[in-house]
This record gives C-alpha cells, sequence and structure tokens, in this order.
C-alpha cells in the first residue's frame, strides 16, 4: 500500500473518531438521538408493538423495572416516576437488562421547583387560547372488559379514552380539537397516515399535540391503581429518540410527570425512551402517551387520562387554571434547536474535512489546498479593497491638485493685471 493511500486510512479513521467524539461530547449524560436520514427505519421499529407479547426489562440484580408489549431495543432508557434512570444494555428474546445511571437531576430539579412553587406565574393571553390537538394512530385500540375485544377497527374504546382526556380539558377551559380520524391498519405505515392528521392539527397552531395510545401486556395489575379514591390506570409517556426534537420532547414529558405525579402522586408510571420518531418531530410539545393496558376496563382508562387532563392546563399555561407558566412558548429556549445546529455544523466540518483529505491524497497537499485557496479568497477580498481605497485616494490628491492650479492661475491673473 502507497504511504499515500496509508495516510489516507488514517485521515479518515481520525475523522470517524472525530464524529464519535463529537456525537459524544453533544448528548454526554443524555440519550442519543438515534436520527438515521429519512427515518429508514422508523418505521418497522414504531409498529413492532403486539398485543400479548412481553418485553420485561431488569436490573442487574434481576429486578423488574418495567414491562411493556413495544419492542426493546439496545440505547432505549428508562426515567421511573422517582427519578431513577436506567439504558437497556442487552436484549435476549424477551428479556432486557438495563443499567443504572443514576438519578436524573433535571427531573429531581423539577420535583423541588413543583414542590416549592407557591405563587403561579401568569400565562400570556393569546397562549392561553391556544388549542391542545388530540388524535390517535392507533385508533383500533380497545379494552377488552369493557370493549369485548382489545381490537376494533376504525372504532376502538382508544377514541372514548381521548374523549375523557378531552372533556377534562374542557371543564378547566381549555379549547380542544379532538381528531377521531381512524389510521387503520395498525402496521408500519400507520405513523406515516397519522402523520396527516398530526400535520392538520398543526395548522391550527396547537400548544401540544398528544397521540393516545394503550399498552398490550396481559397483566391488568400492572396498571391499575388507587389515585385521588378513583381506580384508574397509571401512564406512561413514550418519547421517540429518532427525533430531531428529542431533547425537548424529553425536556416536556420529564416535566409532565413531575407535575402530574405532584397533583396526583403515582399517576405517570415512568418514561419510555424507545426507538422511532412518533411524530414528535413536528413540536416540541408532542405527545405519546399509553394509559393503562388491553386488559384493564376502559373506565378505569378515562379515570387516569382525565386525572392526567387536569394537570396539563397549569403545565402548558392553558385554560382557567394557573399554575407554572406557559411552558414551551415562542420565547422559551429548549436545546433542541441548538443541539441540531451543532450537529449539523460538526457533521458539514468533519465531511468536508474528509473530503479535502481523500481528494488531495495527503495531508500535506490537503494543508496546501487550504493555504493557496485561503491565500486567494483573502487577495480577492483585499485586493478590491485597496484598489477601491487607492482610487479614493487618488480622487482626493487629483481634487487637491485641481484646486491648487486653479489658485496659481488667479494669482497670476491678478499679478498681470496689476
Amino acid at each position: 500500500m502507497k504511504r499515500s493511500s496509508l495516510k489516507i486510512v488514517l485521515g479518515a479513521s481520525i475523522l470517524a473518531a472525530g464524529v464519535f467524539l463529537l456525537a459524544y461530547c453533544l448528548v454526554f449524560h443524555r440519550v442519543s438521538p438515534a436520527w438515521m436520514p429519512g427515518g429508514l427505519w422508523n418505521r418497522s421499529m414504531e409498529a413492532d408493538h403486539q398485543d400479548g407479547r412481553v418485553f420485561n426489562i431488569m436490573d442487574a440484580d434481576e429486578k423488574l423495572l418495567s414491562k411493556m408489549s413495544r419492542t426493546v431495543n439496545v440505547g432505549d432508557e428508562l426515567i421511573t416516576g422517582t427519578g431513577r434512570r436506567y439504558r437497556v444494555k442487552t436484549v435476549d428474546g424477551f428479556k432486557a437488562r438495563a443499567e443504572f445511571l443514576g438519578m436524573d437531576r433535571e427531573y429531581l430539579a423539577l420535583l423541588d421547583e413543583y414542590d416549592g412553587m407557591n405563587v403561579p406565574a401568569a400565562s400570556r393571553q393569546d397562549w392561553k387560547n391556544r388549542i391542545v390537538g388530540i388524535y390517535h394512530t392507533h385508533s383500533a385500540e380497545s379494552y377488552v372488559p369493557t370493549d369485548g375485544t382489545d381490537n376494533e377497527p376504525y372504532h376502538g374504546g382508544i377514541f372514548e379514552v381521548g374523549e375523557a382526556l378531552a372533556h377534562r380539558l374542557q371543564q378547566k377551559g381549555v379549547r380542544v380539537l379532538h381528531d377521531k380520524t381512524p389510521h387503520e391498519p395498525r402496521d408500519e405505515n400507520a405513523y406515516y397516515r397519522s402523520r396527516r392528521t398530526a400535520a392538520g392539527l398543526m395548522k391550527k397552531n396547537p400548544v401540544a399535540m398528544i397521540d393516545v395510545h394503550r399498552d398490550g401486556i396481559p397483566d391488568p395489575d400492572y396498571y391499575s391503581k388507587q389515585v385521588a379514591g378513583k381506580k384508574i390506570t397509571q401512564l406512561r409517556l413514550v418519547v421517540g429518540r429518532q427525533n430531531p426534537k428529542m431533547q425537548s420532547n424529553l425536556e416536556f414529558a420529564k416535566r409532565a410527570m413531575a407535575f402530574a405525579n405532584k397533583v396526583h402522586p403515582g399517576l405517570v408510571k415512568e418514561i419510555f425512551i424507545a426507538r422511532g420518531n412518533y411524530n414528535q418531530d413536528l413540536m416540541s410539545t408532542a405527545m405519546l402517551i399509553e394509559v393503562g393496558t388491553h386488559t384493564n376496563s376502559r373506565e378505569a382508562a378515562e379515570n387516569g387520562a382525565a386525572l392526567f387532563a387536569e394537570t396539563l392546563p397549569p403545565l402548558l399555561g392553558v385554560g382557567n387554571v394557573a399554575g407554572p407558566g406557559a411552558y414551551g412558548t415562542p420565547n422559551a429556549k429548549t436545546p433542541a434547536g441548538w443541539k441540531t445546529l451543532a450537529w449539523i455544523i460538526g457533521i458539514a466540518l468533519l465531511g468536508g474535512s474528509a473530503f479535502l483529505l481523500i481528494s488531495s491524497g495527503s495531508w500535506e497537499n490537503a494543508r496546501e489546498r487550504l493555504k493557496n485557496y485561503f491565500g486567494r479568497e483573502f487577495a480577492g477580498f483585499i485586493g478590491p479593497l485597496r484598489k477601491r481605497i487607492m482610487t479614493r485616494r487618488g480622487d482626493v490628491e487629483r481634487s487637491h491638485s485641481e484646486e491648487a492650479n486653479e489658485a496659481a492661475r488667479e494669482n497670476r491673473e491678478k499679478v498681470r493685471n496689476d
């Protein structure tokens, strides 16, 4: 192998290591957004949610952390209602093992913030009038004890759960648009079809969009709970990590879980950060909720959804209820945009460096090209500027010379006349 080829290989390896280092630095102690251009693998991940199948997530001591019917992948993360954070390290069949990452400091800070909240902030009047959009990607999902089936195409019991959410929001003075467009069948294209619905809701300038689902594990006791004197089902919040807005979606989910569990302790079981997009790239306050499972009664799921609805107006700053303020207002700063910009700039620089190295054949040639390029560009910028300056200076000098000559002529005329 030629020396120049070895240098190219070495340079490409260094650039690859640079890309990895950039990604690590950007998301240190955060979830890595598994974002692939075009979302080539998104659909299969989003569709892989089968009723009756159970993935168990265990810790290092074989303690059950969570279970769900959606597929669990290496790199998925879990944040419990108490703030413990885990990352899935291995998946063997239907058993996943997760490592403890520590307590989620952002979530704990939110718990402290809401505990110490005395005088809620008022939201802007125009913000208070914005709608909350509700829709259902898996519109056939139903609840067996009440609906008699786990799936009823085009008329799933999940619509009634969404209606309970919408009705309680409206009672709190919130404008709601509950879209009941069906998106059958529940296949890999379901989120593609529901994206049209979500895009239609976006035209109404919503303050938040909620995609209402249920889980599909057989165990009804896993979600059953008594909260506020009612038999309810707990909720899980799902955040897609194949999504450039993942960090802002995750921040919103943390706020929602922290505030909901402050108002109704134990209402939200956990946040699950999964492979997929789930149309959450459309806005920072997009949310996917799972309300119980198909073996729970629909009434219990409706009660859980209604209690969750009570916590949203003060969190979002909409309706008639005061709360911590309008999260996600146009002036609110979230990290998603800056992180995406950093990714684009970093990858562009590294990609450009790789192209320059490979096309030049060696580091020396690459440096020489850069030197010549910036030399030409600098000369191209300075040259015309210097010419303009010199031209202006010459004009001034000529102007002064003409005035002097005119004065001399006038003086000679006076001498002659005298």
